[in-house]
């Protein structure tokens, strides 16, 4: 118990007042099964359309699955979770969508390297502690069903998870556009949620910012250059950025009808340290009750 608390004092000096941010974060933000309370992501704008309306009923989008991979700079096994999840998406193209989220807990695995850009935010706290307690890493959510009693299961089931919910089907069609303005480095984002059957129960529609190919310090227990589990320049992919709006999501009312459409648009600035190039926008659906995702489909930014 003193070794552990002497480690965790030295990585307390080493991250300065990085640390007092995350242990701040902790407190607001425990990893729990309660409900917490929706953090709001303020906008610089305000939508350039938000609006609901009868269309015509479409047929069904085949059903796409969204795989959130709860990671950490200083987890040994994250790496192998997230070749994981690409090998997942390979094999079926076009189907799953991946979301890396980087909570700010279990502290041990997720503090930043000193020197290092944080990929650490609140709403991948926020979203990874809703869905259960995160008490260990790597861990995953295949479109936020339980699975085993939990929402948060271990990376030996996803792929099973992942193929029985490629046979589901969706009640809801997502249309996603992003148009990239050179002159003023800012994107207009567009989504359409068109229900494609009649809907009895609310749901909730997310927007998230995702950003590949971060390079950044991490803990691999397969490497073998340099100094042994660690690499310097390693890869991170599909890290969730921002979300637009709040990170509980937009609502849906309930006893929708087949057709009805929910319109928004949005401009969107990318901070100076990301690159617009590499970021993707992702909607998903999911139902306000069970949490389950209904669809997903995502966009390059830019």
């Amino acid at each position: 118990m003193k070794q552990s608390w002497g480690l965790i004092q030295q990585l307390f000096k080493k991250a300065g007042v990085l640390v007092i941010c995350l242990v701040t974060a902790m407190v607001i933000l425990p990893g729990c099964d309660e409900e917490l309370p929706p953090i709001i992501m303020v906008e610089t704008e305000k939508p350039l359309l938000d609006t609901a309306y009868q269309g015509v009923v479409p047929s069904p989008q085949s059903k796409n699955v969204l795989l959130m991979d709860i990671t950490g700079v200083r987890c040994n096994n994250c790496p192998k979770a997230a070749k994981l999840a690409h090998q997942i998406s390979d094999d079926n193209p076009g189907r799953v969508a991946i979301l890396a989220l980087y909570p700010s807990t279990p502290l041990l695995l997720t503090l930043p390297w000193p020197g290092y850009d944080t990929l650490v935010t609140p709403e991948a706290q926020q979203i990874a502690s809703s869905l259960g307690s995160v008490g260990q890493l790597p861990l995953g959510s295949i479109d936020q069903v339980l699975v085993g009693g939990t929402r948060l299961i271990d990376r030996s089931l996803w792929s099973s998870t992942v193929t029985d919910r490629l046979k589901k089907t969706t009640p809801f069609n997502i249309q996603l556009k992003s148009t990239w303005d050179e002159s003023t480095k800012r994107s207009r984002v567009e989504f359409k949620v068109i229900a494609n059957q009649t809907i009895p129960a609310a749901s909730r529609i997310m927007v998230g910012l995702l950003e590949d190919g971060i390079i950044s310090k991490q803990s691999d227990a397969e490497d073998t250059v340099g100094v042994k589990g660690i690499v310097e320049d390693y890869e991170h992919n599909h890290a969730l950025r921002s979300v637009i709006g709040s990170t509980s999501g937009f609502p849906i009312s309930s006893n929708l009808p087949a057709g009805w459409v929910i319109e928004k648009h949005f401009y969107f600035t990318p901070s100076v340290q990301w690159k617009p190039e590499k970021m993707s926008v992702m909607v998903w659906v999911y139902d306000e009750t069970t949490k389950e995702v209904h669809q997903v489909q995502y966009i390059k930014l830019k």
